[in-house]
């Protein structure tokens, strides 16, 4: 049985925030902003985490968020998206061009502008792949804790500003509602559920990345494109997992003073705009030729996380099953790919 003193932690670095994201997410909703309950409990939970708020979910409760982000994405997948994956190679290719000219553009910005090191500078780039990324930093000359910073601070602002920036360009679809208004099938919702945790888990055991969301979206996505599943999850719950997510998301920030981000917010905010900029050109020339919409591919190609571009794509209903596999075909070559940059990085500077 856990202490009085466990509880008390749990309460303030669990369930505060989460009330604090809830608060923020009904004030986004009720100002009719997009992607209301993610980015606005991701933005009163940042602010609370910078002014000394401590965060934490706990591991089972991340984990269930992940599970559940996935289910919600997979009810988005339709026998036409099976269609549309036809057009999906020459995206992934477009992938090839994206990533080095994110990192190129970011490091040019971080050493001749700011002056950082090459190495720092380097880390702080790579588009997404945040804990991957910090072991091999942990590993190197660079600054691990600017790099931290750069890199969460970028994620918040995409997360928070992308989705009105996309509709201010005219780039964005009508929301989707969250979740239907028809009855629960409990029987539905049962496989549903039962398909898509074994596979998250299973996912995740495998050491996928973002094993537990992509597990249960494809899950998800066979049961609903197969038509054995219509049932979909009830809005209150979709609703919790969008402020877990927030609060995920805001969590990065712990241990950042309000003087350290105040240092290094104009590279953050510098790194954020090269590589939205890179990105946005890159995507358009990519959709022009394969015939997509400009906001999926510029969602698809977003230097952001798994599950928190997922997210995005599915409340402004851009089709998450696209947009998960290329940031999970991103992450993959970035995986197998950084080593040997990071090495001719260093060998560059040596």
């Amino acid at each position: 049985m856990p202490s009085l003193a466990a509880i008390r932690t749990l309460v303030r670095s669990f369930v505060l925030p989460c009330l604090i994201g809830l608060a923020g997410g009904f004030a986004f909703d009720r100002l009719g902003l997009p992607a209301a309950w993610l980015s606005g409990a991701l933005i009163a939970v940042t602010i609370g985490t910078l002014a000394g708020l401590p965060v934490r979910v706990p591991g089972p409760v991340a984990t269930a968020g992940f599970l559940l982000i996935g289910i919600v994405m997979g009810s988005a997948v339709t026998p036409d998206t099976l269609r549309l994956m036809l057009s999906w190679p020459i995206s992934m290719a477009g992938l090839v061009v994206l990533v080095p000219a994110i990192v190129g553009g970011i490091m040019v910005y971080l050493v001749r502008i700011e002056r950082f090191d090459r190495e720092t500078a380097f880390f702080a780039s790579i588009p997404g792949a945040l804990n991957y990324v910090m072991a091999l930093t942990l590993d190197s000359r660079a600054d691990a804790r600017v790099v931290a910073v750069i890199q969460s601070f970028r994620l918040v602002l995409l997360v928070a500003a992308l989705p009105s920036l996309m509709a201010l360009a005219g780039l964005g679809a009508a929301a989707r509602p969250i979740a239907g208004n028809a009855p629960v099938h409990w029987t539905e919702m049962a496989l549903l559920v039962a398909f898509s945790v074994s596979c998250g888990l299973g996912m995740e055991r495998l050491r996928v990345p973002g094993g537990a969301t992509v597990g249960a979206m494809l899950a998800s996505a066979v049961l609903h494109a197969s038509g054995l599943v219509t049932a979909l999850v009830p809005e209150p719950v979709v609703i919790g997992g969008f402020i877990v997510m927030g609060v995920l998301i805001a969590g990065r920030f712990a241990g950042t003073s309000l003087a350290e981000l105040r240092l290094l917010l104009r590279a953050s905010v510098g790194a954020f705009l090269v590589g939205t900029a890179v990105t946005a050109v890159v995507a358009t020339a990519v959709a022009l030729v394969a015939g997509l919409p400009v906001g999926k591919v510029i969602l698809a190609y977003a230097p952001g996380g798994i599950e928190a571009m997922a997210v995005l794509a599915f409340v402004l209903d851009m089709d998450p099953a696209f947009v998960g596999a290329h940031h999970l075909v991103r992450f993959v070559g970035i995986a197998v790919l950084l080593p040997l940059a990071a090495r001719m990085v260093i060998r560059r500077k040596a």
